[in-house]
């Protein structure tokens, strides 16, 4: 069995450093704990954190809360946060929240019987978070901003500005969107998009409203974009679908319609998942820097756990990723006209 004595010769350390290394200490410099957790990874090292918690105030458990783990999206952030989590000697409960308010509240119940550090959340509601307050430990939340607690996200309204920009750059004029115009963080993406093609001069000429996939499960967006269709035409020459998954579902349905991707109608999505680089085409997709995310998160958290900083918000950087799913013309060629699907009469 390894022992911390073993971690601390490997390293060529004390036993005291490798101590201070797992329960967080903030004297042991950055080079000297990247060295000792590389051993306890190395050597599969398992410490008791029974007794480590009965001798300390914590427990080196954080609480992890998303509302659908088999999400490409979250999932990709789960890892990182894991990873993250485990460099600084903590251990992860991913809990699965579904998108219910009640049972976010009973995960937020049994977190504090588990005597939790600390939370990461993507809360359901921004605006009913007295559990989180009432559980008494440091929160972040991620991809949403919530006041009064620190917060790591993107901005989605910039994020639909941007994708407004690529394609208008490329010489796109007949442009759509697919998704909910009415939901948070969806509602600033397309509020983004829109009043930058306005100022641009140039109105959508197809809004195909869908709500956001709650799972792998799109078959509604599928479903309502094959309505939308048959009952008004698609008149676009590329549409932003509000997420990687509405823009894989709304691909089927153009093909279905006997529409070439991208070569009669192109599309881009939004987070950049591996859905994304794994689709073909190839997604264009607005990139949210999912393992900063994550790493940030944690790195925020521990912060407030080992030195009770203040809540802040964090804005991250967001960036369009240019793949095939866009690339209908080529940047010296003139502007087509859009293939358009009449509407059944």
């Amino acid at each position: 069995m390894v022992s911390m004595q073993d971690i601390a010769d490997k390293a060529g350390v004390s036993r005291v450093t490798v101590s201070r290394v797992l329960s967080n200490h903030p004297s042991v410099k950055a080079e000297t704990r990247k060295k000792v957790l590389y051993w306890v990874k190395a050597l599969d090292y398992e410490p008791n954190l029974i007794a480590r918690s009965l001798a300390g105030s914590r427990t080196n458990l954080i609480g992890l809360l998303v509302p659908e783990i088999a999400y490409p999206f979250f999932s990709e952030i789960i890892e990182a946060i894991e990873n993250q989590a485990f460099y600084e000697g903590y251990s992860v409960i991913i809990c699965n929240t579904r998108r219910s308010l009640e049972k976010e509240k009973n995960l937020l119940g049994q977190l504090r019987q588990r005597k939790v550090d600390g939370v990461i959340a993507v809360p359901v509601s921004p605006e009913q978070t007295g559990a989180y307050r009432r559980l008494q430990v440091p929160a972040v939340m991620i991809t949403k901003r919530v006041e009064g607690f620190s917060s790591v996200y993107i901005s989605h309204y910039a994020g639909g500005q941007q994708i407004a920009r690529h394609f208008l750059n490329v010489g796109f004029r007949r442009i759509g969107y697919i998704g909910p115009t009415r939901d948070t963080t969806s509602a600033r993406k397309y509020a983004g998009f829109r009043d930058y093609l306005a100022a641009s001069r140039t109105e959508l000429t197809d809004v195909i409203e869908c709500p956001a996939p709650e799972n792998m499960n799109a078959s509604l967006v599928h479903k309502q974009v094959k309505e939308y269709a048959a009952s008004r035409g698609l008149n676009s020459q590329v549409y932003l679908a509000n997420d990687d998954i509405t823009a894989c579902e709304a691909i089927a349905a153009f093909r279905e319609a006997g529409f070439d991707v991208p070569g009669d109608i192109a599309i881009a999505g939004f987070d950049n998942s591996l859905l994304a680089k794994e689709i073909s085409p190839r997604l264009t997709a607005l990139a949210q820097p999912l393992e900063e995310i994550g790493k940030k998160a944690v790195e925020v958290l521990m912060d407030q756990i080992h030195h009770g900083a203040d809540p802040r918000m964090y804005e991250l950087e967001s960036r369009v990723i240019v793949r095939e799913s866009t690339m209908q013309f080529a940047p010296d060629s003139g502007q087509r006209e859009p293939a358009v699907m009449p509407a059944n009469k």
